[in-house]
């Protein structure tokens, strides 16, 4: 995780001293904007693909799935962005979330197919509950914030729906096209 904070004034605190007061609350924080960050991106991801399956399994990927994704990747940000106001930072620009997490976006201009939707799927959840889960153990492990428990289950409620959709969906979707080569 980066080392900004961005308070609700608007000033970037990197180059500030800590205030001993706020800091486990700007740290927190700032966990809650990358995350909103990472939502971001895998939602942009995700509809990017929709946009331009092609092939096998069109009304399944298109249709239902990666529109299903990116729909719930936007709540995850939106609520992200909501808790990350309750530690008082200013929710910034989405426009810039990539650059600033360093996040890969998927800039291929092809159409999309079967094969690449379930790898870039699989890279894409794998980031997204790795992340989720490092917050997760963060949030449910503070014991002297007591906005911490709300956080936590809301990490864990995601955390186990995209883990349920790499584990299980998006890993027999990829043993099934390994099956048709």
């Amino acid at each position: 995780m980066s080392e900004t904070v961005i308070r609700s004034d608007g000033e970037d605190t990197s180059t500030l001293e800590p205030n001993p007061t706020n800091s486990i609350q700007e740290k927190l924080g700032r966990v809650l904007i990358e995350l909103y960050d990472l939502a971001v991106c895998v939602a942009s991801d995700f509809q990017q693909m929709h946009h331009n399956f092609t092939g096998c399994e069109f009304d399944t990927f298109h249709k239902e799935i990666l529109k299903t994704y990116y729909e719930e990747a936007g709540n995850d940000y939106d609520e992200l962005a909501e808790k990350a106001r309750m530690f008082d930072c200013v929710v910034p620009s989405s426009t810039s979330s990539a650059t600033r997490i360093g996040y890969m976006a998927n800039d291929i201009m092809l159409p999309c197919d079967r094969c690449y939707a379930i790898d870039r799927t699989d890279t894409i959840l794998q980031v997204l509950t790795d992340n989720y889960r490092m917050a997760y153990n963060l949030f449910n492990n503070l014991e002297d914030c007591s906005m911490s428990i709300g956080i936590a289950n809301f990490l864990q409620t995601r955390l186990e729906y995209w883990t349920k959709e790499q584990m299980y969906f998006n890993r027999s979707r990829k043993v099934s096209v390994a099956k048709d080569e």
